[in-house]
């Protein structure tokens, strides 16, 4: 039964009830709805700071900033929002001498906002910071602080949305000037540590973020400041494998690779696992994610040589036939999910509504109440299907361009097969695979060179141009800008002399290719 709440001319006789009945009321009020006039309070605030300007400085005192502290934690995110902004204000007008007086506390606050679910709460408080930073850089005070606030904004540099980003990368380069990398390894311990916590974050975006972030210190900061924790990253990046979210399994698939290749030694514990991952995303649903891991086991191949090399070359030969398996109904993307219909959500009641009700908020577009940081099961992928053949093998001709990077020799063996299966059209999707394929054709003839490339080239020429004709705009592109490197790359008559007459009547009919012939 519906909550029934005292009139305004009912007598309440005992307080009791009476702060039942608030407390109550207080519960089923939204996240997102208006709190009286608690924002507005704490925008006329902000107005008066900001108006007032350093005259203000004798009333911030630790009441002050116990009410933002408190503000900070509320229910509402248009609340935190505004308590920040006043933070801000503070952080621009306050005299030097209070805002270090209140430094320790000030910087907790702000590294509270700059890890908030809302990315209008991370903004206000990127602001603020931006504020604080720089005048405590200024007063040579800031790094008792840095080791607090330097963690959350270097994972706001890579934050999904595009105001934060681009805010905090400014405030990085303005605050830190060229120092970021000296400093990132000087507080590389509290660094890592918030790496790993926000890994594990409900948030999607925040653990797609931490990836990235994690990259970064493979590439950029001092071997000898990471070398210490390159397990633990890679422990949380394997996890991190394993996600719901297929651009978080992309970013630490290429993370990984980064690591293995800058700390081979310290990585090799772990490659029987990477391997095994690696392998499995070279079939996954999403192309970005096959390709990403086709990447990641080209680094393997730069990092330990012969060794990486048996192990990827023992896979392509199973890989890139499995298509031959492949029956007439493939699929694609078939593990997304479309949630509406015709663009209108279905209306939801019963034990259903009561399952999303208090539940964590997120900002708008986020997919986090979607996306669980793992699933269950042997692959502990929850949401995916097993990978169709047609896929395993777009999965392989990645591999394949990548291997040619580091040893070319090798892939020479493989063109003819290649072709041949490219040439498959038995199913739905082929279109994909010849896409594909002739993305990748350019690619290993640079890395190859023009005579052994030549000495291998005539079993792509007639699918190549079947392609251009096949009525797949995207494949046809494809085979088109292959087509017209390789007539630039190999000289046109050269490579005009081995089209024959069918060849050179489809670039005739074509207006995708612009060759003499």
């Amino acid at each position: 039964p519906a909550t029934k709440f005292p009139s305004v001319t009912t007598r309440v006789s005992k307080p009791k009830e009476l702060m039942r009945w608030k407390a109550e009321l207080r519960e089923q009020m939204h996240d997102t709805e208006g709190w009286k006039s608690l924002e507005t309070s704490f925008g006329v605030l902000k107005a008066i700071i900001v108006g007032t300007g350093q005259p203000f400085s004798k009333y911030v005192d630790g009441y002050l900033l116990e009410l933002l502290e408190l503000a900070s934690l509320h229910i509402n995110r248009f609340v935190r929002e505004i308590s920040f902004h006043t933070a801000a204000a503070i952080a621009e007008t306050c005299e030097i001498d209070t805002l270090k007086t209140l430094a320790k506390r000030f910087c907790t606050l702000l590294a509270k906002g700059l890890s908030d679910n809302w990315s209008q709460v991370r903004y206000a408080s990127s602001i603020a910071t931006r504020h604080l930073l720089g005048r405590a850089i200024e007063a040579g005070f800031a790094k008792d602080y840095l080791p607090i606030l330097l963690p959350p904004m270097c994972i706001n540099r890579y934050y999904v949305a595009q105001g934060v980003r681009i805010y905090s990368q400014e405030s990085w380069r303005t605050v830190m000037g060229t120092q970021g990398p000296a400093l990132v390894a000087k507080y590389i311990d509290q660094v890592v540590d918030f790496y790993t916590s926000q890994a594990q974050a409900d948030n999607h975006a925040v653990r797609e973020a931490a990836c990235a972030c994690i990259t970064e210190l493979a590439i950029k900061v001092d071997r000898k400041a990471v070398s210490p924790h390159v397990e633990k990253l890679l422990e949380v990046l394997i996890d991190c494998f394993k996600d719901d979210s297929w651009p978080v399994r992309d970013a630490a698939c290429s993370a990984c690779g980064d690591f293995i290749r800058v700390f081979p030694t310290e990585s090799s514990g772990k490659m029987s696992k990477l391997y095994r991952l690696w392998f499995g995303h070279l079939s996954d649903s999403i192309p970005t994610v096959r390709e990403g891991a086709a990447i990641a086991l080209g680094k393997s191949v730069e990092a330990y040589k012969e060794d990486a090399v048996s192990v990827v070359v023992s896979r392509l030969k199973v890989a890139l036939p499995a298509v031959k398996e492949q029956k007439p109904d493939s699929k694609r993307l078939s593990g997304v999910d479309n949630v509406t219909q015709f663009g209108v959500a279905r209306r939801v009641t019963g034990k259903e509504a009561l399952k999303n009700s208090d539940q964590q908020m997120y900002s708008c577009g986020s997919l986090a109440p979607k996306m669980k940081k793992r699933g269950a099961g042997c692959m502990d992928h929850s949401f995916q299907r097993p990978a169709e053949p047609w896929e395993i093998t777009d999965g392989a001709l990645f591999l394949l361009r990548e291997l040619s990077l580091q040893h070319a020799e090798l892939v020479g063996q493989f063109i003819e097969q290649a072709a041949e299966m490219v040439s498959l059209r038995h199913y739905g999707h082929h279109v994909y695979l010849k896409q594909t394929f002739w993305k990748v054709v350019p690619v290993i003839a640079k890395n190859m060179g023009k005579r052994p490339f030549k000495r291998v080239m005539e079993p792509i020429m007639e699918p190549m141009f079947d392609t251009l004709v096949c009525n797949h705009r995207l494949a046809m592109h494809a085979a088109a800008d292959c087509i017209e490197f390789l007539a630039k790359y190999l000289g046109n008559l050269v490579f005009t002399g081995r089209l024959t007459e069918d060849m050179k009547a489809k670039i005739r009919r074509s207006n995708l290719v612009h060759l003499q012939v």
